[in-house]
C-alpha cells in the first residue's frame, strides 16, 4: 500500500520552486519600487512648483522693494523730505572735496620706442 500511495503523489522539483519564488519576489521588489519611485517623483514635482512659485514672488518683491528704493533717494525726494525737515543735511564744505585730473599727455609718450637688442642694434 506504500508503493501505490507514493506513485500517486506529485513530487516538486524544490529548485524549480526556489528560482519561482526569486524571480516572484524580484518582480514584486521592482514593482514596488518603480510606485515608490514614481510617487517620490510627483511628490517632488509639487514641491518643486511650489518652490518656483515662491521664487517668482520673491522676484515680484524684489523688484517692487527696488523701485521704492529708487523712489526714496531719487534727488526730488530727498529734496522734498529735507524741505518737510525730515532730513537734516549739511552741505559739504569746498575744502571737504578732492578733485582728481589726468596729467596731459604729450605727443611723446604715443611714439613707438625702436627696440634696442642686447648687441646694441637696432
Amino acid at each position: 500500500m506504500n508503493r501505490s500511495h507514493r506513485r500517486n503523489c506529485n513530487t516538486v522539483n524544490a529548485a524549480s520552486l526556489a528560482r519561482w519564488i526569486v524571480v516572484t519576489a524580484f518582480l514584486a521588489l521592482a514593482g514596488l519600487s518603480y510606485v515608490y519611485l514614481t510617487l517620490q517623483l510627483y511628490h517632488l514635482g509639487e514641491r518643486r512648483k511650489a518652490v518656483e512659485n515662491e521664487l517668482a514672488t520673491l522676484h515680484t518683491q524684489n523688484d517692487i522693494a527696488g523701485a521704492q528704493i529708487a523712489a526714496l533717494t531719487s534727488r526730488s525726494a530727498l529734496q522734498r523730505r529735507l524741505k518737510e525737515g525730515y532730513l537734516k543735511m549739511v552741505p559739504i564744505s569746498e575744502a571737504s572735496i578732492v578733485r582728481l585730473t589726468m596729467p596731459a599727455r604729450s605727443a611723446e609718450d604715443d611714439a613707438v620706442q625702436p627696440v634696442v637688442n642686447a648687441s646694441g642694434a637696432k
